[in-house]
């Protein structure tokens, strides 16, 4: 059990407000008395409450963390990122998923309003809505976007390059000697799934290839999903030399859909999948991959969410980074 300030003033027979000051490095408390606080609340692993101590100074120390997609493992570290930076500037963290649940994110707002947590980081999403932009958490500007987007510039946002994350990937694979390229993607009424299409349209014009609309599928993102894109393409008119799967669990399902159909990666299809993480680690042969920032997109959205509570910051910004192209086996031709 967690043990109170009431616990420790009864322990060394003082007063709760002599604790308090002892344990907040306050004038008025004996040398000797404020050692024996000390020493009492270390052997006890006294924790200060940083909600109640937060609500008296209207600060709570603690930041919402909110996920669309709990189950995604490049979110999962960019969670990890923001926590470590976080406990570096004494904050905690509450995490929130939404499961990209328009009902849930306004609960989760209603208990922002109520001032529980100094700041929020959205990680992933549709498009912001009304009811994001109307909440009056946000209209203080205490919160970022992290890999979401605004029709309006009103949010500080990290953003992944996805565009340009895409675009390199094609680059590679077009040098590889792969000429009919297809792309797995999530749905087209996501703009980031827009933002991935747009790069790869671009590289196959500046690659002198031509686009094909049949090889790019937009599923879900599960395993299921990958296995029968594959399926889908097999039965097709145009078969793909090459893949870009830009989801973890769609990559996986895709893999095993090549290997239980009989082929070989990347002697019948090349696979460049994206997140380097332990689900694609596992893959053989070592798979291809666009390596998300995670670390970058962590630290930065927790660097400029403290801006906005403390209000060091003039203006919204947009802090945007490119994820790297990591090449392993599943992507070099054995023609080249």
């Amino acid at each position: 059990m967690q043990i109170t300030l009431k616990d420790i003033a009864r322990m060394a027979d003082v007063a709760e407000s002599t604790v308090s000051r002892a344990l907040n490095d306050k004038p008025g408390v004996g040398r000797e008395t404020k050692l024996k606080i000390l020493k009492i609340a270390k052997e006890n692993n006294y924790r200060p409450n940083q909600l109640a101590r937060g609500l008296a100074a209207k600060k709570t120390n603690m930041i919402a963390v909110i996920m669309a997609e709990m189950d995604s493992p490049g979110n999962i570290e960019i969670v990890k990122s923001i926590e470590k930076a976080a406990d570096e500037k004494g904050y905690q963290i509450i995490l929130c998923n939404t499961n990209n649940q328009e009902d849930k994110e306004e609960s989760y707002l209603s208990l922002l309003e109520s001032n529980q947590v100094d700041g929020a980081i959205f990680i992933g999403g549709k498009l912001v809505g009304s009811h994001l932009l109307r909440a009056s958490f946000s209209q203080d500007n205490r919160i970022v976007l992290v890999n979401r987007l605004a029709e309006e510039n009103f949010f500080t946002s990290v953003l992944t390059d996805y565009s340009q994350g895409i675009y390199q990937a094609v680059e590679h694979l077009v040098e590889e000697n792969f000429k009919k390229i297809a792309l797995v993607c999530g749905s087209r009424d996501d703009l980031i799934e827009e933002e991935k299409i747009s790069g790869y349209k671009n590289a196959l014009r500046d690659s002198g290839l031509d686009l094909n609309q049949e090889l790019i599928f937009s599923t879900a993102n599960d395993r299921q999903a990958g296995y029968n894109v594959f399926l889908e393409i097999i039965e097709g008119d145009v078969i793909p030399d090459a893949f870009i799967s830009t989801r973890e669990l769609t990559t996986i399902g895709l893999v095993e859909a090549i290997k239980m159909g009989g082929y070989f990666i990347p002697d019948d299809f090349a696979v460049v999948g994206y997140g380097d993480n332990i689900l694609t680690s596992v893959i053989d042969p070592p798979l291809t991959v666009l390596s998300e920032p995670v670390e970058g997109l962590g630290k930065s959205s927790l660097e400029f969410l403290l801006k906005l509570i403390n209000d060091n910051l003039d203006s919204q910004q947009i802090k945007v980074l490119t994820p790297e192209l990591i090449i392993r086996e599943s992507s070099i031709s054995k023609y080249n």
